[in-house]
């Protein structure tokens, strides 16, 4: 039984490329798991490098046991129990750890790169990026190309042979991996449906407000996330990507109220808009339609003054599709409504409500009122910026007549309360402003940079109007994205206004794009590739619509038929391709016969050597040398690997 290769000792280049596998495929976790996991893993990779650098010697089964122990209490310590993969992840690591202290036999081996495997899927748990999907399948390829090197005889590692069949299997996998991919049947939810947890996900708007909540959020660069439109991209004074609907505030903060029932379906008055959005991880049920929302998507939930969610919060990528019109027919109010949009804080001062009162002269309409407002933010010393400085209890007051700087939700919830003075039913609306286009992909990206909030009042006739106070004092922002992400105390904000970058600056910002393109389009054909995202794809490739049992059978019948067809034509290739060592020993008879021998076509080595030797007894030495390795490579029970080169290059070597 010990004579069986599984069982025979490690060569030293096996051991020592095995244990470098194992370090890349758990490498990338050293950044999922507390710091004790990692460390461990190290200690246990350092004490067989320095210990027990030789395979033919592991650590002594006394240790196995006590680290065994060790680890066991090491990951009900420190790995997060409520969280499965955590704690799998974690023990797995672990055992992949130790696995490398004992390895001694290519049987051991065998065990160290099925483990490899798995740690390399368990990544996916936590990354589900095109570079680490790249990454994976590198060192799967390292780790197939140690399962050739391990049924290899010899002590030698040829890693030219072993790496180019590696990366044949993996290419001839491709296929039969896309199939599988394509005709794999689909659950209602995306391919990774696994909850992924907090991660590094920005949180985005919460459903209240106080000032400066917004303007904080607004330093952020992150992705809030990406739309791909149907058609034209709208101009940016267009781009109002509504969220919650502010109705009730006691002077500082602004909330949703009371909770709001399910609303009917706008109907437009412009031209519908379709598009796409994929929204980023926030942790919160919110979504962010064009304006108004026309009919929510199967699964979302509109409320009546046209919020839309999720059922649940969004904790991964998430696509959902919309249609939305600039301008809906407007609806009147009902007696709660009225109460809602005219509600004031207590703590109003005096100067405020003299101020409001001197918006209305007499027989000004409701929209006289609010152009005066505008043009009051407009001719004063209002400034724009993220850094505004503290308020005190009456926010309004202070800011209006005293700081008169500020951002979007100080502009917002001021002109909200003067409306609401001026007898004007006034809500507050947040969401984001903007969008800046991927060239490259033609969609378009919005960052919590982009976090807005504008006012909504209710006109006779028209129904609820946007107003955006901010524009009055800062129209830039409505063009253009917010530059800097670091301002002075009270400093204004400034805008990119279409400079021209350097060179550097331009390629890195391609990149960018770059980037910003490929997550989208992996997340739209790989990550969200959902059943409905299946059947499109089928149709356009001319398949009629399957059901879960005939997608199941057409992807088995399909990789059944395609590995069939992979492994004929293997066969073909190894057929028509002549073996290198036939190849050589006829290149050794070729030169025999051009030397004057007459050469029999049925000859064995043995008398074709013996041959040679009396027709050429000065080059002996060298026939009796490549005809008895020969024998030994293509006869012998195990003909070691490295020879081969040595035979080629006696036979090139010889001459008559």
């Amino acid at each position: 039984m010990k004579d069986l290769l599984v069982f025979r000792p490690l060569s030293l280049p096996l051991f020592r490329l095995g244990i470098l596998l194992i370090l890349l495929a758990a490498l990338p976790h050293a950044w999922n798991l507390h710091p004790g996991i990692s460390a461990a893993f190290l200690l246990f990779m350092l004490l067989r490098l320095i210990f027990w650098p030789r395979p033919e010697s592991p650590a002594p089964s006394w240790l196995m046991v006590l680290l065994l122990g060790t680890s066991v209490a090491l990951v009900i310590l420190q790995a997060d129990m409520t969280r499965g993969r955590q704690f799998g992840v974690a023990l797995l690591v672990l055992m992949a750890g130790m696995k490398l202290l004992e390895m001694k036999t290519r049987r051991d081996l065998y065990v160290l790169v099925f483990l490899g495997y798995f740690v390399l899927v368990t990544l996916f748990l936590f990354y589900q990026s095109p570079l680490m999907t790249t990454y994976v399948l590198l060192v799967s390829t390292g780790l197939a190309a140690l399962l050739i090197g391990n049924n290899l005889s010899g002590s030698h590692l040829p890693l030219k042979l072993v790496g180019g069949k590696a990366l044949v299997m993996m290419a001839s996998s491709i296929p039969v991996m896309v199939l599988l991919f394509i005709l794999f049947p689909r659950l209602d939810g995306p391919l990774w449906s696994i909850s992924m947890g907090a991660g590094n996900a920005t949180t985005g708007i919460s459903d209240n407000i106080r000032m400066g909540s917004i303007s904080r959020l607004s330093q952020s660069r992150e992705v809030a996330f990406r739309v791909r439109f149907m058609g034209n991209i709208p101009p940016p004074s267009q781009r109002y990507w509504r969220g919650m609907v502010l109705w009730h505030t006691d002077g500082m903060n602004w909330t949703r109220g009371e909770s709001r029932v399910p609303g009917r379906p706008f109907q437009g008055e412009s031209p519908t808009i379709t598009y796409e959005v994929t929204m980023e991880p926030s942790h919160q049920p919110w979504l962010f339609p064009l304006d108004h929302v026309l009919k929510p998507a199967e699964g979302l939930v509109m409320t009546s003054d046209g919020e839309l969610a999720t059922p649940q919060p969004i904790k991964q990528r998430f696509t959902w599709k919309g249609e939305s019109a600039i301008r809906v027919r407007g609806t009147d109010l009902d007696n709660r409504e009225w109460e809602l949009g005219l509600q004031l804080p207590q703590n109003i001062s005096l100067r405020t409500q003299q101020f409001a009162a001197s918006l209305r002269q007499d027989g000004d309409s409701d929209e006289d009122v609010i152009q005066a407002a505008l043009r009051y933010f407009r001719q004063e010393a209002f400034v724009y910026t993220l850094s505004p400085p503290p308020l005190g209890p009456d926010p309004v007051d202070a800011f209006l007549f005293e700081s008169r700087k500020g951002f979007c939700e100080h502009y917002a919830t001021s002109f909200v309360i003067l409306m609401r003075l001026s007898d004007i039913p006034a809500r507050v609306v947040v969401g984001y402003q903007g969008g800046e286009a991927n060239p490259l992909g033609g969609h378009l990206v919005v960052r919590q940079s982009e976090a807005h909030a504008w006012a909504e009042v209710w006109l006779e006739n028209r129904g609820w109007v946007r107003i955006d106070p901010t524009s009055a004092v800062a129209p830039e922002r409505i063009e253009h994205p917010i530059a800097a992400t670091d301002y002075p105390d009270g400093s204004p904000v400034t805008f990119d206004l279409g400079r021209s970058p350097d060179f550097i600056s331009g390629l890195l910002h391609n990149i960018r794009w770059f980037q910003d393109n490929l997550q989208l389009k992996w997340h739209y054909w790989v990550v969200g590739f959902d059943s409905q995202r299946q059947q499109s794809l089928l149709h356009q490739l001319g398949v009629p619509e399957l059901s879960g049992y005939g997608m199941g059978l057409a992807a088995v019948m399909g990789a059944m038929l395609l590995g069939s067809l992979l492994f004929l034509l293997g066969t073909w290739q190894r057929r028509t391709s002549a073996d290198p060592l036939y190849r050589s020993y006829e290149r050794f008879r070729k030169k025999l016969k051009k030397g004057g021998l007459a050469v029999p076509p049925a000859i064995g080595p043995e008398d074709l050597g013996r041959l040679a030797m009396g027709k050429f007894p000065h080059r002996a030495g060298d026939i009796q040398a490549i005809v008895r390795q020969y024998i030994e490579l293509r006869y012998g029970a195990s003909a070691a690997q490295e020879n081969l080169s040595e035979f080629h290059a006696r036979v090139r070597r010889f001459r008559c």
